[in-house]
Order: structure tokens, then C-alpha cells, then sequence
């Protein structure tokens, strides 16, 4: 009987190599920018993203790793340094990460604005009203800031002029609880803030103005991935909704990011001209309420 000669070690290394790649999938890294209006705690900032971890993660077939951050130096220091497969951010900052080859293809159903709100005894009823008030504006640094003073400005209130006082709401907690207290007028906030503020105190407050709207969270992949990856991806991302499971996923983000109850196709092109806006809004905020 003829005798096959033995593998070389070379083919056996060979082909135990090449095992991993039949029968193990490749880990998916999807970083997350909880945004301002999040929970300090990391432990509590990762048991709400990771229903949306294993969501993905059952749905592809891929493990995913969770990393979050509430640190936009860190967050763009990662984004440059190709880190993550999928991201999940707000809108600046999605925009940002296109210039790092990361290609937005799902958003949140809910958009981002800013609110003007009061208690619910002042009486101001436009945002006109709030000249020489004392008001509370969120950070140049959110997406909602800058697209307060805009609106601001569009009702001919320009805040280093016409405000006897403004506080830059660096924690938008802080700037609430200054709004409760009596110790503000007024104060210009995102959707995600408002909507806990409403939760927390039924009743004591009322939205006087909204600004412009832009696309609000979206889960952006990089495009170094292959065709073939990019096309599963895309799938799942904007079909997180359509499922129950999807909708727990979403329900559980609590936050700037909270209020998704569906994922919607978007486009690199959206983000894009919605982040012009955004700049140009913000530039109004550097000029009309410097940096201290």
C-alpha cells in the first residue's frame, strides 16, 4: 500500500493558521460618544450601549468591543488613529469623522435642535422676550449650542449685547438645576436635555423657541472595510428598529443620545452639509460669547 509522506512542519503551520479564519469571526470595535447630557460613570455609560453591542454583535455574527467617551480630544484622537470598525456620535462630530474615512450610514430617528426653555410662571412667551434676562446657552462644543445662538440671533437676540447675563452650560445638569433654582432666566439646551428635564419635574417648564434642526446621531463604518463587510453592516445598522430586540437596544441609551426608536439610511452628503451649518453657527457663538 503506498504510504503518503509526512507534512512538512512548514504545511502543518500552514494550515493551522488558516484555521481561525474559517471558523472564528473578526472582532467588530464600535466606539461610542455618549455626548454631553450622559452619565459620568462609565460602568452605567456602558450597561446602556451594550444592548446595542450585542445587538450588532448576534446580528453580524461578530463579536463587538465597546469603548465609549465623553472626551472629544480622546474621541478624535481615536477616530485618527483608524480605532474603531462602527462609530456612534453626534453630528460634529460624525462630520469629523469623515475626514478620518469613517462613512455615516444609519442616524437616529430624532434630530438634534436646540430648546428655549423657561419655568413654567416666567412670562416670556418668544424667545424676542429675553432681552436683558439672564440665560444659560449650551457648550460651543455640542451640536446644540451653536444652533442656540443662531436661533438667538434670528429673533434679534444677540447674547453679548442684548442678555444682562450668560452662562455657558458646560454641564447641562448644572445649567438646569441654575434654571430651577431661579438663578437663570432662561436657558437653550438639546432634545436630550429637555426631555430628562421634563421627566425629572413634570410641569415646571416651557419650551418658548426651538432652533434649525440637523440629522441627529448616527452610526458611521470605515471605509477600509471590504464591499462585502460594508454591505452587512449597513443592513443591520439601519435595520436596528425594525425588530423588537433593535428597539430594547435603543430604548435602554439614556442622554444626549437618548429618544431613537428607529435608525434611518443617511449619507456622508447629509452630515456633511449639515456640519457647514454647524460651523458657521458656531463661529457666531467664538464671536459673540468668547472662550474664558
Amino acid at each position: 500500500m503506498h504510504r503518503y509522506a509526512p507534512l512538512s512542519g512548514a504545511l502543518i503551520l500552514s494550515a493551522l493558521l488558516s484555521l481561525p479564519s474559517l471558523s472564528q469571526a473578526a472582532d467588530y470595535r464600535l466606539g461610542v460618544f455618549a455626548g454631553s447630557a450622559g452619565k459620568d460613570n462609565q460602568s452605567e455609560l456602558k450597561a446602556m450601549f451594550k444592548p446595542l453591542a450585542d445587538y450588532i454583535a448576534k446580528s453580524t455574527g461578530n463579536n463587538v468591543k465597546l469603548e465609549i467617551s465623553q472626551s472629544f480630544a480622546n474621541m478624535d484622537r481615536h477616530l485618527g488613529t483608524g480605532r474603531y470598525t462602527i462609530f456612534l456620535g453626534p453630528p460634529h462630530v460624525t462630520a469629523d469623522a469623515i475626514e478620518e474615512g469613517f462613512e455615516p450610514v444609519a442616524k437616529w430617528d430624532k434630530p438634534i435642535y436646540g430648546v428655549v426653555v423657561t419655568t413654567a410662571d416666567k412670562p416670556y412667551k418668544t424667545i424676542a422676550d429675553l432681552k436683558g434676562t439672564r440665560m444659560g446657552i449650551a457648550s460651543r462644543d455640542t451640536a446644540a449650542g451653536p444652533l442656540c445662538i443662531a436661533a438667538l440671533n434670528k429673533s434679534g437676540v444677540r447674547p453679548d449685547q442684548d442678555l444682562a447675563a450668560v452662562y455657558e452650560g458646560k454641564f447641562q445638569d448644572v445649567m438646569v438645576k441654575q434654571l430651577s433654582l431661579g438663578s437663570l432666566d432662561a436657558i437653550c439646551t438639546g432634545p436630550g436635555a429637555w426631555r430628562i428635564m421634563n421627566e425629572q419635574e413634570p410641569g415646571k417648564f416651557k419650551v418658548i423657541g426651538e432652533s434649525a434642526r440637523v440629522p441627529g446621531f448616527a452610526l458611521s463604518i470605515d471605509t477600509n472595510l471590504s464591499d462585502s463587510e460594508k454591505r452587512k453592516l449597513y443592513a443591520v445598522l439601519v435595520g436596528i428598529g425594525k425588530n423588537p430586540e433593535g428597539k430594547r437596544a435603543l430604548k435602554a441609551i439614556e442622554g444626549s443620545a437618548a429618544g431613537a426608536a428607529d435608525t434611518l439610511p443617511t449619507s456622508a452628503k447629509e452630515y456633511f452639509t449639515s456640519n457647514l451649518l454647524m460651523q458657521e453657527n458656531k463661529r457666531l457663538y467664538n464671536t459673540q460669547i468668547p472662550a474664558q
